[in-house]
């Protein structure tokens, strides 16, 4: 054999970067000569069998990469290829990482272990650095006499090694398709012969061979994880599918992301208040979930958030954090408490995706890993997204069925209450009727006329009570359809106020209720004369059956935006938590078997005032009475804006 040429063919110019440019290092004698010595023979019998130990080695390793780099480095020195091996892997910082140290020595390969690893405050002048960044092997036949030719002071990591004697240390790096993946250290040490260039040659294949391993036990990864996550996917689906009530299926995806996608998965609904409300946790460890839970109820997110599930709903866009740094926690931490509990969930990384369906963003669903030392990367955001869209649309179903069971409910208790409100009147009605015909059949000849009139005053209050019925459904028809039009005139509140109040002193009377109207101005504007009577009948209507026979008063006053009417009672008041939702279509803040009524008042109320370009509000306290204010537009538009219920 000649001399530089190995009897592996595993090496040659084509496979150098930056056109195989390569070092020449000088051969110790005995290596190479017109016939190889035996010595030379036995050493390339060695590296023969070690690559073929190593081949079947990287091929049936599935078990981890750690593990599967030191075993490769345990057969260099079971060969005699190296008195130790160090295994360094490239961080996504570009710089090295010690992750296996290997001795033929069990005793100094503790203390080989303990070495430190490449620190920050190397310089440039570093061969391992500079394998690394160039991708081109070293080879240091007299070591480390070679080195300190060229950098004079040793780096750290080197000068460490020479406690451990070596005579010769090759560099060679670990190179993938578009980076360097790591470095293999090996180290000879007397009596053994120097590294030349057969040795050379072998290492860089063993690293060929441990790039292409790594290669594959990254696609074999990558497919049982695509793997896990199908079954996961398929399994959220299934259980996202098995009911309709969103809290509990969602709180069963909580659970089957842990741990296949996530240490700590969390879900948070957005309120119709606009609060958030966590609604699953799940942890590997029940304590962390308690936590997880604790700091929900102490530290609430809120839509304002900077980071976490409030960003992601308020802004609809997911949220991924690759490296959850602790210098960066106090940012995210309210108080000292609060951070403290934020570094007990050990977090490492998360992503947050937002429930969104039907262009709304429900809630928001947050993975982590905490304490597996795992990453989410941007490849994982799919996975995110795939599963939020599902569980999003579980929820939307599950809102979409309870509203329509509450519109069911609605429209029963409606029917009920509107059979009963139609049957109030006509029941009187067919008994005057009744005694109507029979005064007529007794006192044919002489008929007793006071007694008559009072029978056809009844007959035409509950023939208007029906009829009021009939219009305020007929009402609310038009609304629905957008169908609501106005017929304008010019008109003075104060006395069309006063009108109405002088139709309501009998039913006043009637209750013993103080009924005040304060209009000393006139106050004119473009009306709907008939709208704005349903307005002031169904305020004052209202006043009289909770007021409870207290005062009311009705306030017309001129503003500078128009027109207020005010209507004040000192009745029973409505609750805080009614209050919101008395405007509303079929709402009542009292029972209807005490009080009647559609509960279509106040609904048509106000949306006649807006249909007059204006607003209504109203504030009430319990046991004091309610306040009812009304503004007005002194020129009202020619149709309502917005017939549509809310």
């Amino acid at each position: 054999m000649n001399p530089g040429t190995s009897p592996f063919s595993v090496s040659g110019p084509s496979n150098r970067p930056n056109g195989g440019a390569r070092h020449e290092f000088p051969e110790p004698d005995g290596l190479h000569g017109e016939h190889e010595t035996g010595s030379h023979q036995e050493t390339a019998h060695h590296c023969l069998q070690l690559l073929a130990e190593a081949g079947r080695l990287l091929t049936h390793q599935r078990s981890g990469l750690r593990r599967m780099l030191r075993e490769v480095a345990r057969l260099t020195t079971t060969y005699g290829l190296a008195n130790f091996c160090l295994v360094d892997l490239v961080m996504r910082d570009g710089r090295p990482h010690r992750v296996t140290a290997v001795h033929e020595d069990r005793g100094l390969e503790v203390q080989l272990r303990a070495l430190g690893s490449h620190s920050r405050s190397d310089t440039a002048c570093n061969p391992l650095l500079d394998v690394v960044h160039t991708g081109v092997s070293r080879l240091f036949v007299d070591y480390p006499v070679e080195i300190r030719r060229q950098v004079g002071l040793l780096p750290e990591p080197l000068a460490s090694l020479e406690r451990f004697a070596p005579r010769s240390v090759l560099m060679v790096p670990m190179r993938g398709r578009r980076r360097v993946l790591g470095m293999l250290l090996l180290g000879r040490c007397l009596p053994h012969e120097p590294y030349g260039s057969l040795e050379l040659e072998v290492t860089e294949e063993l690293a060929r061979r441990i790039v292409t391993a790594m290669a594959t036990l990254r696609q074999v990864r990558g497919a049982r994880r695509a793997e896990r996550r199908a079954r996961f996917i398929a399994r959220a689906s299934q259980a996202l599918a098995a009911s309709l009530d969103f809290r509990v299926t969602l709180d069963q995806v909580a659970r089957l992301a842990v741990p296949v996608v996530a240490d700590l998965c969390a879900v948070d609904i957005l309120e119709e208040n606009g609060t958030l409300r966590r609604l699953a946790v799940a942890h590997q460890e029940p304590a962390k979930a308690a936590v997880a839970w604790e700091l929900e109820h102490r530290w609430p997110s809120s839509l304002k958030d900077r980071y976490g599930p409030g960003r992601v709903i308020s802004t609809g866009k997911p949220e991924l954090r690759e490296e959850v740094p602790d210098s960066k926690l106090p940012r995210a931490a309210r108080d000292a408490e609060h951070l403290r509990a934020l570094r007990s969930l050990e977090l490492e990384s998360y992503l947050i995706a937002p429930l969104r369906a039907r262009g709304r963003t429900l809630g928001a669903i947050t993975f982590a890993y905490a304490g597996s030392h795992r990453r989410y990367r941007k490849s994982d955001l799919g996975l995110a997204m795939d599963l939020a869209a599902r569980a999003a649309l579980a929820v939307d179903n599950a809102l979409l069925y309870r509203a329509s069971r509450e519109a069911v409910r609605l429209r029963d208790e409606f029917l009920a209450v509107a059979s009963h409100e139609l049957k109030t009147p006509l029941t009187p009605l067919n008994l005057r009727l009744q005694s109507l015909q029979r005064e007529l059949e007794r006192n044919s000849g002489h008929l007793d006329l006071p007694r008559l009139r009072e029978h056809v005053a009844t007959l035409q209050r509950q023939s208007k009570r029906l009829s009021t019925l009939a219009e305020s459904l007929l009402d609310v028809s038009r609304l629905e359809a957008g169908m609501l039009v106005l017929d304008l005139e010019y008109l003075d509140l104060s006395a069309l106020v006063r009108e109405v109040a002088t139709r309501f002193g009998a039913q006043a009377a009637r209750t013993k209720t103080q009924l005040e109207v304060r209009a000393a101005e006139a106050v004119v504007g473009r009306w709907d004369r008939l709208r704005l009577e349903q307005v002031v009948s169904s305020l004052l209507s209202n006043a009289l059956k909770y007021g409870a026979g207290h005062p009311i008063c009705v306030l017309v006053e001129r503003v500078a935006t128009g027109a207020r009417l005010t209507v004040r009672d000192e009745g029973i008041g409505i609750s805080p938590e009614h209050l919101p939702r008395i405007f509303a279509r079929f709402e009542r803040a009292v029972s209807a078997e005490h009080f009647g009524g559609l509960g279509l008042g106040l609904y048509l109320t106000r949306h006649l005032v807006e249909a007059l370009g204006g607003s209504i509000r109203a504030s009430s306290e319990p046991g004091k009475g309610s306040t009812f204010e009304v503004s007005l537009p002194l020129a009202s538009p020619i149709t309502m804006a917005s017939g549509h219920a809310p």
